[in-house]
């Protein structure tokens, strides 16, 4: 708990982004080095209620990677079935994902689903996960990808983030998710970590997502994103 403790401590500040005036996106995701990029376009999609669909199956729930964490949990909305793990776990990447597709959390989530089909600018989705924190939990640090893979490939959407819940990101502060809802394109490659101190059963929203032949809607989120972030 020392570790935990040294490692919010030092990484507890949200540190402002320095917005250049062009809007490139290419920079944005793969060359800026941002460690998170909120798309505040996305501000006023239905969190709450899709945050009630998620606390409705909050027994069903399957623990993940205790082995460096504490009351994390995870259900599994897209993927292979309800507790769908990392897909480089399962053998041939290409194969896994051919057989990935919606499971019966889903269906029992339709705001939710909604959102995921008719909102977020993708066309494929790989893994998407209701993430669960419980009070006192947390996740030590850790790193998702390596250093080379460094760019913002994936999703986090807090559905609430109780006061008293905060990810950290070595030497790159804290994320400013808001209870109400919000999301933020992040890159896993930084070293983070996750405790909530309130509580409050934390509950977030993990998307990994093919943009396909929707590269132009996501382009229209990320710019107005852009644009409101600058201010």
């Amino acid at each position: 708990m020392l570790e935990l403790e040294k490692f919010h401590t030092e990484n507890n500040t949200v540190v402002q982004q320095k917005y250049p005036e062009v809007f490139d996106p290419k920079w944005i995701v793969t060359e800026s080095g941002w460690p998170y990029f909120h798309l505040s376009s996305l501000d006023g999609q239905p969190w709450k209620e899709m945050y009630k669909e998620a606390e409705a199956l909050s027994d069903k729930f399957h623990v993940h990677r205790d082995t460096y964490g504490d009351g994390w949990k995870s259900l599994t909305l897209h993927g292979l079935d309800e507790d769908t793990q990392s897909l480089d776990t399962y053998g041939d990447r290409q194969d896994t994902l051919k057989q990935l597709d919606w499971t019966w959390v889903a269906d029992k989530c339709p705001v939710t689903k909604k959102f995921l089909t008719d909102v977020w600018p993708a066309e494929f989705f790989n893994r998407v996960r209701f993430m669960l924190l419980e009070p006192g939990g947390y996740i030590l640090p850790h790193q998702d990808r390596q250093d080379h893979e460094k760019r913002l490939s994936v999703c986090n959407i807090s559905l609430n983030n109780p006061e008293g819940c905060n990810f950290a990101l070595k030497d790159k502060g804290r994320v400013p998710f808001k209870d109400e809802g919000s999301a933020f394109l992040m890159d896993i490659s930084n070293v983070h970590s996750v405790w909530n101190t309130s509580d409050k059963p934390r509950i977030h929203m993990i998307i990994h997502y093919e943009l396909g032949r929707r590269v132009r809607d996501f382009f229209y989120v990320l710019r107005e994103s852009y644009f409101i972030n600058r201010g």
